[in-house]
């Protein structure tokens, strides 16, 4: 006499429906992360074409590090310079602001504050 395990009918529709559910609500989940994707970077992508800016924030092309202000006023940045113990801040126009190359650039974002 063997030991063999009968096949339960209802346990397999069952565990059927749940990898079918679990496969709808990742399609949804991934398909509203698309959607909510697209609709932040159209906003920002006009802000930047009229500004005449690749970017808005900072941004790197092959050797060149910048930051696209897409504001009307001067605002406050902070520029991590990639071999200095220590940030900078700076203040930027509106438009683009060459930071330096790639090199010695890693990031930068606008801070609190102001420019006088």
């Amino acid at each position: 006499m063997s030991l063999q395990k009968k096949s339960n009918p209802s346990m397999q529709k069952t565990a059927s429906k749940l990898r079918l559910a679990a496969a709808a609500f990742s399609a949804v989940l991934l398909a509203g992360t698309a959607l909510t994707g697209s609709a932040h970077a159209a906003p920002e992508e006009r802000a930047a074409a009229e500004m005449g800016v690749k970017a808005c924030g900072y941004y790197e092309t092959q050797t060149d590090a910048y930051y696209g202000h897409c504001g009307s006023t001067w605002v406050k940045i902070q520029v991590d310079i990639d071999w200095w113990p220590t940030d900078i801040k700076r203040c930027v126009p509106p438009g683009e602001t060459h930071l330096g190359t790639t090199d010695e650039i890693d990031n930068a974002w606008a801070i609190a504050g102001t420019c006088g």
